[in-house]
C-alpha cells in the first residue's frame, strides 16, 4: 500500500521560476524514505506541496490515497510535520507543549502515551527552554505525533546535534517504522540516509534523477557508501 503518490508534479512561481519539473516518485507506508539533494534541487518545495503547505502548478499528488490540494483539510489531520526551526514555547514545560498540540485535534490523545514513546516521561515537568537541542527535538517529533498521523515529515531533523544526540534520533526514526508509521525525511547527512532510510529519491535542479535503495545506489555507483554513490552522481550530473 502506498501512503504518498507523486506523479508529473510541477511548482512554478509567480516569477516563472520553475522549482519543480515533472517530479514522480512513490512512498511504501511504513518505510522510511529520504529526500537527498543539494540546496535549491526542490526538497523543500516537494515536502510543502504534499505536506498541504503550497499548491502545486500541475501533477497529481496523493496522500493515504487523498487528493492533494483538493483534500487538504483531510490530509492535515493525517500527518505530523517536524520543521527543522520548531521551536516550541519556550516558558512551558514539555508535557505543556505536547498537550497544547494534542489540543490542535478532533481527537483523544493519550499524552503519557506519547511522552513514553519519546522517553520524555522524566523530562515533562522542564520547560521547552532548559531543554538541550536532542530532547527539543524529540518535544517537536511528540507534537507531531499527537494526531495519531500515519505519515512524519523530518526536515532535516539532527542538524546541529552532537553525535550521541544524533544516534538517540536515529532510534527513535527506527521506532517509528516499527509502529507503522510512514517516515519522510530529508537530511544533508548521507550516513544518516543510508542507515535510516528503506528507499531513497535524489533530487536536481528540480527533477528526480535517482531513486532506490542505498545499497541498490551504492552498487550501481561501484561505492562503499551512500555519500560516495552522492557524490559520484552530483559529478555526472556537473554539480561537482
Amino acid at each position: 500500500m502506498l501512503s504518498v503518490e507523486v506523479r508529473d508534479l510541477w511548482k512554478v512561481y509567480k516569477n516563472k521560476v520553475e522549482a519543480l519539473k515533472g517530479v514522480t516518485f512513490s512512498v511504501n507506508s511504513g518505510e522510511v524514505f529520504s529526500l537527498l539533494g543539494p540546496n535549491g534541487a526542490g526538497k523543500s518545495t516537494t515536502i510543502k506541496v504534499i505536506s498541504c503547505v503550497l499548491k502545486p502548478t500541475k501533477g497529481t499528488v496523493k496522500v493515504l490515497d487523498h487528493d492533494v490540494p483538493g483534500e487538504c483539510n483531510t490530509v492535515r489531520s493525517l500527518i505530523g510535520i517536524v520543521p527543522q526551526e520548531f521551536q516550541g514555547f519556550s516558558d512551558l514545560t514539555v508535557e505543556e507543549n505536547v498537550s497544547y498540540f494534542a489540543s490542535l485535534y478532533n481527537r483523544k490523545v493519550d499524552v503519557e502515551d506519547v511522552l513514553e514513546r519519546l522517553d520524555l516521561i522524566k523530562y515533562k515537568d522542564k520547560k521547552f527552554k532548559e531543554l538541550s537541542g536532542g530532547y527539543k527535538r524529540r518535544v517537536a517529533i511528540a507534537c507531531a505525533l499527537t494526531g495519531g498521523s500515519k505519515v512524519i515529515f523530518l526536515d532535516e531533523p539532527t542538524v546541529g546535534l552532537d553525535p550521541k544526540s544524533r544516534r538517540s534520533l536515529w532510534e527513535i526514526i527506527k521506532g517509528l517504522r516499527e509502529s507503522g508509521t510512514t517516515v519522510i525525511l530529508t537530511t544533508h547527512y548521507l550516513d544518516e540516509a543510508q542507515t535510516l532510510s528503506d528507499r531513497v529519491a535524489i533530487i536536481f535542479d528540480g527533477k528526480i534523477v535517482k531513486t532506490g535503495t542505498p545499497e541498490d545506489i551504492m552498487r550501481e555507483f561501484k561505492k562503499e557508501s551512500l555519500e560516495e554513490a552522492y557524490l559520484a552522481l552530483m559529478e555526472s550530473l556537473g554539480e561537482v
